[in-house]
């Protein structure tokens, strides 16, 4: 034993400490209605307290084949960069152009502008104790061949129980909670799966694809307790861009175990035109999108749903407090339902006359507190 552990020494591998920082350039040419963002990072060290740093101040344009030229706007978000509704031509091809506040310069090979079909349906297949999503599309005119697709959730959910809270202590005086100020029933914020979803027909003699897996939702997540919400959307790509992707697929979904494949360097289109040995991260598509969203009621499942439930870390303190015609509220509950900590839940009467209320914690009563919004989106079917 002492032989074996003394024969241990620390590796540091040379890319931890490395300076160097390369672009990142994440998104898509949208050449249908819908706005393309584009996203620019810098690469960061291993060790490096930074998770994501942007690369702000660019100028991107988008350029086609025959001097077309559009440029893309700087948001408000760091280092993404936005231009909407281009429905650019079909008969000609497109890069990225990108010019750096450090006098850099970056472009993308020109690339098919891809028409992408409709999506066919979205299944949702009940299993175990979870729903398997999938996909299914195909093209008549056998095109397409390669596809990408992409998901985002968002579910509704309800922390009341049978006391959500609906009162309101505003300005000393106590209120009832309108019904669209309620705060037990929220909206989860949507979320853009990190998964990769890619499928192609090239083997086969029509372009059908035929329920591509999306991802699982276990009922254990509790995102299934009342409805929940996917929206695919599908792209259309050329044979390397599908070759891009699903290296990507590979090595960042793929990896940890003896058999699995190693990492190996990414596939990209895109260069330094400053510096043509500097490595550049990413590869630009050009395609239009078309989408299909789906809607899933948790009590039509035929296994047990799990309904939220307060965090461990979160003190669900409350209780009740009585009063008389010449009392008020102590103070320290005063400043608590002012300020928002506490929230009250109900009032007790007796004949007729309110004679107390009870009250919780805010997390324990506020929905919003858990990443959702009161506003049902306008997406969202009324009554689901």
């Amino acid at each position: 034993m002492l032989i074996a552990f003394s024969c241990r020494k620390p590796y540091n591998p040379p890319v931890v400490s490395t300076d160097q920082s390369f672009l990142v350039v994440d998104g898509m040419i949208n050449s249908g209605n819908d706005s393309t963002f584009i996203f620019l990072r810098r690469t960061v060290k291993l060790n490096s307290t930074l998770h994501d740093d942007a690369e702000q101040g660019a100028r991107i344009i988008i350029e086609s084949d025959k001097n077309d030229v559009y440029p893309l706007l700087e948001t408000t978000t760091a280092g993404q960069y936005l231009v909407t509704g281009l429905n650019l031509p079909t008969d000609r091809n497109y890069r990225l152009h990108i010019f750096t506040v450090n006098n850099k310069e970056y472009v993308s090979d020109f690339v098919e502008n891809k028409i992408t079909p409709p999506i066919d349906s979205v299944y949702a297949t009940p299993l175990t104790s979870g729903v398997q999503f999938s996909v299914s599309t195909h093209d008549q005119t056998n095109k397409t061949r390669y596809y990408r697709w992409d998901a985002t959730e968002s579910w509704k959910y309800d922390i009341s129980g049978e006391n959500p809270s609906r009162l309101i202590y505003k300005d000393g005086n106590i209120l009832p909670r309108s019904p669209d100020s309620l705060i037990n029933i929220c909206y989860k914020i949507p979320q853009l799966s990190s998964a990769i979803f890619i499928g192609n027909s090239g083997r086969l003699t029509q372009d059908v694809i035929e329920k591509a897996p999306l991802g699982y939702v276990d009922a254990k997540t509790k995102k299934l307790s009342s409805t929940y919400m996917l929206l695919v959307r599908q792209y259309a790509l050329t044979a390397d861009a599908y070759k891009y992707w699903n290296l990507l697929q590979t090595t960042s979904q793929h990896l940890g175990g003896i058999t699995d494949p190693q990492p190996t360097s990414a596939i990209t289109n895109l260069h330094c035109v400053s510096n043509p040995t500097e490595p550049v991260i990413g590869y630009v598509s050009v395609s239009t999108v078309t989408r299909k969203r789906v809607f899933l009621q948790g009590r039509t499942l035929p296994f047990k749903v799990f309904y939220p439930e307060i965090p461990d870390t979160v003190s669900c303190g409350g209780g009740a407090i009585f009063i008389k015609p010449e009392s008020t509220f102590p103070y320290r509950l005063r400043q608590t339902f002012a300020s928002g900590d506490t929230l009250l839940i109900a009032a007790f009467t007796d004949s007729g006359k309110t004679i107390g209320y009870n009250y919780r914690s805010a997390p324990c009563a506020d929905c919003r507190l858990r990443g959702g919004t009161i506003e049902r989106p306008p997406y969202w079917p009324a009554g689901f």
